[in-house]
């Protein structure tokens, strides 16, 4: 691995995320037959999943670890996935995931 990726905090952080989107998984087949209150619910911990994706990926940009230069490199360029056509920082890429949040937020009368 990595210096980055070797930590500790980044190794728990990572499993934190990976049980919070396999959760997401499970629960996205469902939405339709959610109650107004479980949408919400399921909107938070999209929300909660995505806060701590972002903090993750600015510990990366602040990172002078060529590995973890490279995974957020690769996570912008992906970003093309999600509707966006150019993104060249984080702050564009969560823009990206966040509208869509917002937009079903409204929705639902949050």
């Amino acid at each position: 691995m990595s210096d980055f990726f070797d930590s500790e905090m980044v190794k728990i952080t990572m499993d934190e995320l990976q049980e919070m989107q396999d959760n997401l998984l499970l629960g996205i087949f469902n939405i339709p037959y959610y109650s107004i209150e479980e949408k919400k619910e399921y909107l938070k911990s999209m929300k909660d999943f995505l806060e701590k994706q972002k903090n993750l990926l600015f510990r990366m940009s602040l990172s002078d670890d060529p590995q973890a230069q490279i995974i957020k490199e690769q996570v912008l360029e992906a970003a093309s996935l999600f509707g966006s056509k150019e993104v060249h920082s984080m702050d564009e890429y969560f823009k990206v995931l966040d509208d869509p949040i917002k937009m079903i937020e409204k929705s639902l009368d949050l």
